[in-house]
């Protein structure tokens, strides 16, 4: 056996790879382990994502210059991005050689036992056997956790590879989420982010996701919760029952609802199952809810057979409802996608399309961040980043961005907006 104690950690993707980065630090933590910078480390973890194929192209070059210049350490590849393809898994097996694994979370207590000296290893085994029961790590400097609902997908959208990785949908035990919740608040947590690949897939022995979120509401505690992407089919379906939960202003006024395109007929081949309509009904019930209500949403430019009238629906779309956040990105063909076999679209047809959208979510935001000068409200500092002007940062109940000279990480302070840098605004406190 060897004794190594060390280990690094890199998370690619988004907020259900990081809080699956937290479960890894979990287990790490239980087994003994502490964290080091990668110079020092003698294990090194890579989380990885697949979603796009400069984001692939990244962690392959990545873990190729990794193990060259740290050719003694031990890694650990895991996430999505191994699963999708059995080329690239061969790819990376052979850049790891002897010295690497490709594992999933439930696998690491394995490897750990093998290589690692570690006494009581056996007696934690069982804690492992189910991804849904691990704790996340708590970071002493945050007081933000992720809460991981549910895992896989039950959508067939024709150009996601993430199904491939993740597998079809499990949902996870409404009461071990409640339980997991209540022992992080006990901890010193404060706020929540609630993640999956899709919040409004959730279904456990058929709770859907307003009848978890209930559960979640009726927790005690000056505690705030932000939500997770959420797909339009769920809230076609169940908006009324859903909106309720916003009069508990614990939950962030703000969701990240994936429109993809505001062509119907894209949609259609995208194999979204809504439409563009359906969208609009949406956007406009949550701002008759409340006006300032925001909404960030993701599009995808250049999908193959997008025609210039497609993606002109699309820039209108986005000029009518200036969603606040905008995830533009360049069709790109991902493995074992049924997109992979429609005809392409040139790439300069879809850097101009993608430039274009650009500039007219920069022009707008803008002005939308001009109109919160002079608010005043209540803002929750959740960071603090060291060598910036404005070192704190917070979020009011809009979840917009709140930056301030002066704070307290973990406190709610009443703050006077003066101003915006970027996409966020400066507060000073009243």
């Amino acid at each position: 056996m060897i004794d190594l104690k060390s280990y690094f950690i890199i998370t690619y993707g988004c907020t259900f790879n990081q809080g699956d980065s937290l479960k890894i630090e979990k287990i790490l933590g239980d087994y003994g382990f502490y964290k080091e910078k990668i110079n020092n480390a003698d294990l090194v973890i890579i989380n990885t994502c697949a979603v796009k194929l400069s984001t692939e192209s990244k962690i392959l070059n990545y873990i190729s210059h990794l193990v060259q210049k740290f050719p003694s350490k031990y890694y650990i590849i895991t996430g999505c991005l191994p699963q999708i393809d059995k080329k690239i898994y061969n790819k990376i097996e052979t850049m790891i050689s002897n010295k690497g694994f490709i594992l999933n979370i439930l696998d690491i207590p394995n490897i750990l036992n093998i290589l690692f000296k570690n006494e009581n290893a056996d007696q934690k085994l069982p804690y492992f056997k189910d991804k849904s029961n691990i704790t996340p790590k708590i970071n002493n400097k945050s007081p933000i956790s992720i809460i991981q609902i549910s895992e896989g997908c039950n959508n067939n959208c024709s150009y996601c590879c993430t199904t491939n990785a993740r597998g079809n949908l499990q949902s996870f035990d409404l009461k071990l989420i409640i339980k997991h919740l209540k022992i992080l608040i006990s901890q010193g947590i404060k706020e929540f982010h609630i993640t999956s690949q899709d919040l409004g897939n959730y279904d456990y022995k058929g709770k859907k996701l307003h009848h978890l979120l209930k559960e979640i509401s009726l927790l005690k505690g000056s505690i705030h919760f932000r939500l997770g992407m959420i797909n339009p089919d769920y809230l076609v379906k169940f908006y009324s029952e859903f909106q309720h939960i916003f009069n508990d202003k614990r939950f962030y006024r703000f969701l990240h609802i994936p429109i993809q395109s505001g062509s119907n007929k894209i949609l259609k081949k995208m194999k979204r199952n809504y439409s563009v309509e359906d969208v609009e009904t949406i956007f406009l019930k949550l701002k008759e809810y409340d006006r300032l209500f925001r909404v960030g949403t993701d599009i995808i430019v250049g999908f193959p057979g997008e025609s210039e009238e497609d993606y002109d629906q699309t820039e209108n779309f986005i000029k009518k409802w200036k969603p606040s956040i905008l995830n533009i990105s360049k069709y790109t063909v991902r493995p074992n996608t049924e997109a992979k076999k429609y005809k392409q679209l040139k790439s300069q047809i879809i850097k101009e399309r993608s430039k274009k959208l650009s500039m007219i979510f920069s022009n707008y935001s803008d002005i939308i961040n001009k109109h919160w000068n002079g608010w005043e409200g209540s803002v929750f500092y959740n960071e603090y980043r060291e060598n910036v002007q404005f070192p704190y940062m917070g979020r009011n109940l809009y979840y917009i961005p709140v930056l301030s000279k002066n704070a307290v990480v973990g406190q709610t302070l009443n703050v006077k907006i003066t101003g915006y840098l970027n996409h966020s605004l400066i507060g000073f406190q009243n």
